[in-house]
């Protein structure tokens, strides 16, 4: 940067009218002072000169009356110290309130403009990736959430999915999201480290209305899982309120963590465990599962390809871990009798656990071609041998590698497999052009069933089965 650029030197071409009457006035006001001064000194002055010596009163006014015009930001005032100095007191004082009062306002302006550039708007669709999505309690409408730091509650009445409400209060990408029924049922976290809670209640919503948080917990961290316990939805959990999982994300000093909260119907939320030492935490968890038997449990999946089973009650203590996986599991998928879990990992296959015995045996793998992120099942799903249903699954490689590698031509397809064979029954067809995200299964659409998919794409799509669109956010 040139020594011009750094100074604060200002050329008089790019001086206001203002600027420069004020100069051209402070110039013929030291020229007045060194008159005086001379004749102080003794020295007896001309006609023209004394004519200027006694018209320094309102030669002084004049520069006072400019002083006020000056505009907003100038330095010439502070400049010209000299000349300040010769100013009535009050004067100054009026001229500095103003230029206060003027700054003030500026800025109330612009905070305004900025507040008015920021102010959210009812989104049509996502307008950056959906990394989650889930379904109201009424069964006809879905959430979703994105990077964009908005949720979206999409109506299934038609094939083409329509926006009905936009949740906005986030700071940041919203990458998890789950829903229960009531007022404070929706939950939705982030980057931002903040837990909202929004009216789940669809039959509440208006068509265009942006809605705000009902509640918020400082959750710290990068909120990247919430799961509610689907055995308190009806009942309420031990104690009362329902009970909420959630993973996050090392934050600066906030370590990855899983924690189970008690919420109430209002969204007042109590830390109920918080599992955050690294001897025993291997890092963030990419999803969580709730699990029944004799005592609740909570099913984790990481980066180092374990699952870890944790105790839902009392301290959080580990029960178990299952080294399932050469590369990261990035989601996982428990059958509706609650007796299998399955995965889905980056090594390019899925795994079916049997969960309902200490020995947690591997009953089947699914092998694909690519990178996995995404698995669901369907309701009658059974794996291995004597099994039926089916396993969903989908991924792709990183969005960042797709342009430096190469990719197959059904990359970010969803494959549907046989639960029995693990042979492929279904296949989506340019279903996303990025890596999915996340699957919804969806029993209760189409002829045998359905599955929600949200992809880096920025897309939503609802399939059936056999593969076939069933519902879009766009034109098909």
């Amino acid at each position: 940067m040139s020594w011009r650029a750094e100074s604060t030197f200002k050329p008089s071409s790019k001086l206001s009218e203002e600027e420069k009457e004020y100069l051209k006035l402070a110039k013929k006001l030291r020229e007045v002072l060194k008159l005086e001064e001379r004749q102080t000194g003794g020295e007896a002055l001309e006609g023209l000169q004394q004519e200027k010596v006694a018209g320094k009163n309102k030669l002084i006014k004049e520069v006072a009356s400019w002083a006020l015009k000056l505009p907003q930001g100038t330095e010439v005032f502070e400049k010209n110290p000299d000349i300040t100095e010769l100013l009535d007191p009050a004067v100054v004082q009026n001229i500095t309130k103003k230029r206060v009062q003027e700054q003030r306002r500026v800025e109330k302006k612009q905070e305004q403009e900025v507040a008015k550039r920021e102010a959210p708007e009812f989104m049509t669709r996502h307008d950056k990736p959906i990394v989650d999505v889930t379904l109201a309690a009424d069964g006809r409408h879905l959430f979703t959430c994105s990077k964009d730091k908005y949720v979206l509650c999409w109506s299934l009445k038609n094939k083409l999915l329509q926006v009905v409400t936009t949740f906005a209060g986030h700071k940041g990408a919203v990458f998890a999201l789950d829903a229960a029924s009531g007022p404070c049922g929706l939950a939705s976290g982030g980057a931002d480290g903040e837990v909202h809670f929004w009216q789940a209640d669809t039959s509440k919503l208006r068509p265009g209305e942006v809605a705000s948080p009902m509640a918020t917990c400082d959750h710290g961290g990068i909120v990247r899982v919430l799961r509610w316990c689907p055995s308190d939805l009806e009942g309420g959990a031990p104690g009362g309120g329902r009970r909420l999982a959630s993973a996050s994300e090392k934050l600066v000093s906030k370590p990855p963590a899983i924690c189970i909260w008690r919420v109430g119907d209002r969204g007042r939320t109590e830390l109920i465990s918080r599992i955050d030492d690294p001897k025993v935490l291997p890092g963030k968890a990419n999803d969580l599962r709730w699990g029944g038997g004799g005592k609740a449990k909570l099913f984790s999946c990481h980066d180092n390809g374990y699952v870890g089973v944790w105790s839902a009650e009392g301290d959080g203590a580990l029960l178990k871990t299952l080294k399932l996986h050469s590369a990261p599991i990035i989601s996982l998928a428990l059958s509706h009798d609650g007796t299998t879990l399955v995965t889905a990992s980056h090594d390019q296959t899925a795994l079916a656990v049997d969960v309902s015995r200490p020995s947690t045996e591997t009953v089947m793998q699914y092998k694909a071609n690519r990178p996995l992120n995404a698995v669901c099942l369907t309701s009658d799903f059974k794996a291995g041998s004597g099994g039926a249903g089916a396993v969903i699954v989908a991924g792709g490689k990183n969005a960042r590698d797709v342009t430096t590698q190469a990719t197959l031509d059904d990359e970010f397809e969803s494959k549907v497999l046989d639960g029995a064979s693990g042979e492929e029954v279904a296949s989506t067809s340019k279903a996303h052009f990025g890596p999915v995200h996340r699957f919804l299964a969806l029993p209760q659409l189409g002829k045998s069933g359905a599955f929600a998919s949200v992809s880096e794409d920025g897309c939503l799509k609802v399939h059936g089965l056999d593969g076939r669109v069933l519902h879009s956010d766009v034109m098909e």
